[in-house]
C-alpha cells in the first residue's frame, strides 16, 4: 500500500436508518405503542467501513450526497467515525437511501422499509481511480454495481483485493460478484444463487469462480462456513457463532461481519482468524440498537474474544 493510501475504500451504499422499536411486531390493521425511536447511519458498505474503522483501519467511501437533511446527517455521522468521504460534485439534489426499521424489542428481529428514489451513485473520475488503485482493498455491494464495475475491474487487475457484500442480484451485480475475491453471503441468498443443497455445497460452488480467494456463507446463530484458495481442495470449514450476551437488535450484524473480515484481511490475518473475529464482532453488534452503534472497538472485540 502506498504512503497515505487508505486500508479500505468503499464503493457501495450508505443509508440513514430511522428505528421504531415496538414491544411485539404489529399485526396488519392493528395499533401498537412505540417504546423507542432513534436515527443512525446504516447501509451495507457504510456500516462495514464503520466496523473496520473502529478496528483501527483507515477507511474512505465514494458517495453521492446532496444538500438536504438526510445528506447532512449521513455526512456528519460518517465523519465522526473517521471515514473520509469523496463526494460526487454533481449530486447536489441527491438524497441517501432512507430506511425505516421496525424492531421488535422482545426478540431484536426487524423489518426494513427503504426508499432509494433520490439516490445517486458515486462518481469515479481519474482522481478516484488513483484512490482505488492505491487502496489496501476495495469493499463493494450490489447497489451501485452498474456504476462501479469498470473501476473495480481495473483495480482488481492491478492486484487490489475486492471484498463483497451482496444481498440480491441484478444484471450488473452478477458480473461484479465474479470480480469479488472475498465473497460473504447469507445462506438463503447463496443457496438461491447457486442452487446448492446446504451451506457446504454453496461454499464449494462459490469457490469455483476463477481466482477467488475465499467464499463464506453465514447463517445467523448457526455460524458460518467458509473455504479458501490455499486450503485443501474442496475442504469447507465451519465457524460456530459466538453467543451475544443479550440480543437487542440484529440490524447490521452481517455488515459488521463483513467489515471486521475486511479489517482482518488488510491486517494480514489468516483466513480462519478473519472469519473468527468477524463472527465475534457480529455477536457484539447484536447487543446494541442500530446497524453502526453496535460495531465494537478493537478493545471491546479483544476483551470479548478473551472471555469467549
Amino acid at each position: 500500500m502506498v504512503d497515505g493510501a487508505f486500508d479500505i475504500v468503499g464503493l457501495g451504499v450508505a443509508t440513514v436508518d430511522d428505528f421504531i422499536v415496538v414491544p411485539e411486531y404489529p399485526e396488519r390493521n392493528s395499533k401498537h405503542p412505540v417504546v423507542g425511536t432513534a436515527r443512525q447511519g446504516g447501509g451495507l458498505t457504510a456500516t462495514a467501513l464503520v466496523a473496520a474503522a473502529r478496528l483501527g483501519c483507515r477507511t474512505a467511501q465514494l458517495i453521492g450526497l446532496g444538500q438536504n437533511e438526510l445528506s447532512r446527517f449521513l455526512r456528519q455521522s460518517l465523519a465522526r467515525e473517521g471515514i473520509a468521504l469523496f463526494e460526487n460534485p454533481d449530486a447536489r439534489d441527491a438524497e441517501p437511501f432512507h430506511s425505516v426499521i421496525i424492531s421488535e424489542a422482545s426478540t431484536g428481529e426487524r423489518s426494513i422499509l427503504w426508499d432509494d428514489r433520490k439516490t445517486t451513485p458515486p462518481r469515479i473520475g481519474a482522481a478516484e481511480r488513483q484512490l482505488l488503485l492505491s487502496a489496501g482493498c476495495l469493499f463493494v455491494d450490489h447497489v451501485f454495481a452498474h456504476a462501479i464495475i469498470d473501476a473495480v475491474k481495473e483495480a482488481k487487475n492491478a492486484g487490489v483485493p475486492v471484498v463483497g457484500d451482496f444481498e440480491r442480484s441484478n444484471d450488473a451485480s452478477l458480473p461484479l460478484m465474479d470480480l469479488t475475491d472475498h465473497i460473504i453471503l447469507p445462506l438463503a441468498y447463496a443457496v438461491s444463487l447457486t442452487g446448492a443443497d446446504g451451506p457446504d455445497q454453496a461454499v464449494r460452488a462459490l469457490m469455483r469462480t476463477p481466482g477467488r480467494s475465499l467464499a463464506c456463507v453465514t447463517d445467523s446463530e448457526r455460524g458460518s462456513w467458509y473455504a479458501f484458495a490455499d486450503d485443501l481442495p474442496g475442504k469447507v470449514r465451519r465457524q460456530y457463532a459466538f453467543r451475544a450476551r443479550k440480543v437487542v437488535d440484529t440490524t447490521g450484524c452481517g455488515d459488521v461481519f463483513h467489515g471486521a473480515y475486511a479489517a482482518g484481511l488488510v491486517k494480514g490475518l489468516p483466513p480462519g482468524e478473519r472469519v473468527r473475529r468477524a463472527s465475534a464482532a457480529a455477536a457484539l453488534k447484536a447487543e446494541k440498537q442500530g446497524a453502526q452503534s453496535g460495531a465494537p472497538t478493537l478493545e471491546e472485540l479483544e476483551a470479548f474474544l478473551r472471555e469467549a
